[in-house]
């Protein structure tokens, strides 16, 4: 399912609406920052104020999608 800010988007790529609770629109916003980390880490930032946010781990699974890379599997921590 799209929201509107999707839609918008799709009919003029360089409309900037974007809506926080859609995943859709978030990896696009993170994605608008490539290649800048530090610049894609303020909008991850940014989105997790958002209430009802998707999520930083879905945000990122979903830009490593779209940029055809596979996500790492997260850190573990060490066990005494």
């Amino acid at each position: 399912m799209t929201c509107p800010a999707c839609e918008q988007a799709a009919k003029n790529p360089h409309c900037g609406s974007y809506r926080m609770q859609c995943l859709e629109c978030c990896a696009r916003l993170v994605l608008s920052a490539h290649p800048s980390k530090p610049q894609a880490a303020s909008l991850l930032a940014a989105i997790e104020r958002f209430p009802q946010n998707p999520g930083r781990e879905q945000v990122l699974a979903c830009v490593a999608q779209r940029l055809g890379k596979p996500r790492s599997a997260p850190a573990k921590s060490p066990t005494p």
